[in-house]
């Protein structure tokens, strides 16, 4: 894998989102220390929270907080 093919991936990477092969490739890529990689994931992180910190708070209704966490007990 090449580092300049990941880097439309880092988020989703970070998110957990990507599945399959894919995901199995970053993470082993990553493992190996890459330090482009691990530059490249620093400031995904840092874009992720920050863009976390700007969305505005939302109070679920009981079941759909139940439902939500149900769902993420699957993951």
């Amino acid at each position: 894998m090449v580092c300049r093919n990941l880097e439309d991936l880092y988020e989703l990477f970070l998110l957990g989102t990507l599945e399959g092969e894919e995901g199995r490739e970053i993470a082993e890529h990553v493992s190996r220390a890459c330090p482009n990689c691990i530059y490249q994931l620093r400031e995904a992180t840092l874009t992720l929270c920050l863009l976390a910190g700007t969305a505005k708070p939302v109070r679920l209704k009981p079941k759909q907080k139940s439902h939500l966490l149900q769902r993420l007990k699957k993951k």
